[in-house]
């Protein structure tokens, strides 16, 4: 009887850390999954310049326009920072990201400043 107790504990604690590996693993894919992205210091160089290049061309940034693909998988968009309703306007966001063709986006606001990504 006392091996049959020793084998159930065993059993038992295999079951919770079993079950604690599985809670971690779908936690770190649940972090993973979606367009939540951070960008690199380099995606974000990259949405100032799109930024640049659409001032010089005498692009308005009140409306928050989308600034274009600016590499694979990423496009830059501008934004309020609050937010404010002309930014929900689907004229205004990226096509690229609103059709899953770009997966993440930088947001930077009227003066070009970063406000988050995704």
């Amino acid at each position: 009887m006392r091996t049959s107790g020793r084998l159930r504990d065993r059993a038992e604690r295999a079951a919770c850390r079993a079950a604690l590996l599985l809670v971690f693993f779908s936690i770190l894919v649940l972090a993973s999954c979606g367009g939540g992205a951070e960008a690199d210091q380099r995606t974000i160089d990259l949405a100032k310049e799109a930024y640049m290049e659409a001032k010089a061309r005498g692009v308005d940034m009140s409306p928050g326009p989308c600034l274009g693909v600016i590499k694979e998988g990423w496009v830059a968009d501008v934004a309020h920072d609050p937010r404010l309703e002309v930014d929900d306007d689907p004229a205004n966001q990226c096509e690229a990201y609103r059709s899953g063709e770009a997966e993440h986006f930088v947001e930077l606001d009227p003066d070009g400043e970063f406000i988050r990504s995704g």
